[in-house]
């Protein structure tokens, strides 16, 4: 802590019992409100989304298909991505076996969408309480508010569903603990909670092993170890100028520092966890998602080349920041934690995905749209907790004669007014659209809703992205894109679809009799969409 704030009683009185605030029935209550607030404002604008059709992807209908067979205790294959392909080959998340019972009790694609708004809504109960200990009720109801509405969850949400969500609960225990751990006096309990909570992170998705590893090294950082076995190997940096004391040889003292590595409390448990992340990371890639795969391969390999990266560092540097989306997303995420938190050890975990993103070729990880920066929010949200519950020694002596209390109250506010300022730009602002925010279904809905009702279940369609989720419950569902599957069923296309452009087929009919190598025939035209049927059914 900084010893140069101005600290008023109730704040000393808080800081010396943290147990007290910690059990705090208002302090819990308050949490728990706002998260189901949260979980309630992004399940109206799912279920309003989900009523009017919108589809910004296949990855929703792709989950869907994925939860459908762990069920039915099936292998996750999801025939929209092709013909017998298994999901575990696409990319590395065991944890979405969780998502079993809440389809198997509700099997419908929204349940995907409520159960993202619910790991959501865990993360701001668990961030508020952390941020509650580290920065008092004010400021964490504050920040709580930032995260909740920060660009990256509403984003996340805006697309639907995917795995990623799954680590939001996990990032906050796990940052939460580093954060009070640096307060406490006996820091190596909380450090090892922080560790557990990370491990099952490299469950969540092929990267997040790197992510883990990461967290290891600022656990590593936070038990202290590093500065006495740097001072044990190096006596002479730390000795003052009047110490005369001879030196042991250098075998000796690095046989100190590798006992104490094993000696000092956490110390090991870190080391171990980096070991843990890299090694899921790189069997995952090399081995598991190759043997899944269709073709044998990882199919994202192309999607940074660290090799050319770590050959040219400096071109690699400033390839972070050019073109100039790039530029705008970071100064985006630095806005949401009021730059403050690139102050905090913490802030290296955001190192990893924001190196994939900003290095890959693909234009769409640039962008801070998606949901690739919605584990990015935890991590810049904790570090900046981090930085109000025991602020750097310079912020100290900026901050001679403020009162720290009023310090963070007005940092967490700063972050709130960002996420405010924001929100016009943002996917909620829609719940102020009365054509979005009713439930009375639009032409072009009613004919979408026609459209799922006239394709009978238990058959296999093929059908463009306009309903390709809405048919999934109940059916094979192919993605009309794809080579090498058989002949479905039924066929469904419509005709002013966004993958079509402008090229959609002028005869449905004919176009899908060529594309299939069999014959159909219009069953009925809604609107803008044909559903086909194959004549020898």
């Amino acid at each position: 802590m900084g010893v140069f704030f101005k600290r008023d009683s109730a704040e000393v009185s808080s800081r010396l019992s943290p147990s007290q605030r910690q059990n705090s029935p208002g302090s819990r209550l308050l949490a728990f409100v706002l998260a189901l607030a949260f979980f309630a404002l992004y399940s109206v604008y799912s279920f309003f989304q989900y009523r009017h059709f919108v589809t910004p992807s296949w990855d929703l209908g792709i989950f869907t298909q994925l939860a459908q067979n762990y069920a039915r205790a099936q292998a996750p294959i999801v025939p929209i991505k092709g013909h017998g392909f298994n999901l575990w080959g696409d990319h590395f998340h065991p944890i979405l076996v969780l998502l079993t019972p809440f389809y198997y009790f509700f099997p419908s694609p929204q349940t995907l969408l409520y159960v993202q708004n619910g790991l959501i809504a865990v993360a701001v109960f668990l961030l508020c309480r952390f941020a509650q200990q580290g920065c008092g009720k004010l400021s964490a109801f504050l920040l709580t508010i930032a995260f909740g509405l920060s660009f990256g969850v509403q984003q996340a949400v805006s697309v639907q569903f995917h795995e990623v969500a799954f680590a939001l609960p996990f990032f906050v225990l796990s940052l939460g603990n580093l954060v009070l751990a640096a307060r406490e006096p006996e820091r190596a309990p909380r450090i090892r909670r922080a560790l557990l909570w990370a491990l099952p992170l490299v469950f969540v998705k092929e990267d997040m092993g790197i992510t883990v590893a990461m967290i290891g090294i600022v656990a590593l950082l936070r038990t202290g170890w590093l500065r006495v076995g740097w001072n044990i190997l190096f006596p002479h940096a730390a000795a003052r100028s009047d110490d005369a004391q001879p030196v042991e040889p250098f075998s000796r003292r690095f046989q100190k520092v590798a006992s104490s590595a094993i000696t000092s409390p956490a110390v090991l448990e870190s080391f171990l966890t980096v070991v843990w992340g890299i090694s899921w990371s790189a069997a995952a890639v090399a081995l598991i998602l190759p043997f899944f795969n269709t073709a044998g391969q990882f199919d994202y390999a192309d999607k940074v080349d660290f090799a050319a990266a770590l050959g040219d560092p400096l071109q690699a540097f400033a390839t972070l920041f050019y073109p100039w989306t790039k530029t705008f997303s970071l100064l985006l995420l630095f806005a949401v934690g009021v730059l403050l938190w690139v102050l905090s050890p913490l802030a290296i975990i955001a190192l990893p995905t924001l190196c994939w993103r900003l290095l890959s070729p693909n234009e769409g990880y640039w962008e801070s749209t998606w949901h690739y920066s919605l584990v990015l929010m935890p991590i810049v949200t904790m570090a900046l907790v981090d930085v109000l519950a025991t602020p750097p020694a310079f912020l100290s002596r900026m901050g001679r004669g403020v009162s720290l209390p009023i310090f963070r109250r007005t940092v967490a506010a700063a972050a709130c007014g960002v996420a405010l300022v924001l929100l016009p730009f943002q996917p909620l602002k829609e719940l102020a659209n009365p054509r979005f925010a009713t439930t009375e279904l639009s032409a072009v809905d009613q004919a979408k809703q026609q459209a799922v009702n006239a394709v009978p279940q238990g058959v296999t369609v093929a059908s463009d992205l306009s309903i390709l989720t809405y048919l999934v419950p109940d059916r094979t569902v192919y993605w009309i894109g794809h080579e090498g599957k058989p002949a479905p069923d039924y066929v469904v296309i419509d005709s002013m679809g966004a993958a079509w452009g402008n090229n959609s087929p002028q005869n449905p009919a004919g176009y899908a009799s060529e594309r299939f190598n069999a014959t159909y025939f219009t069953v009925r035209t809604f609107g803008t969409i044909s559903v086909m049927k194959r004549t020898d059914l």
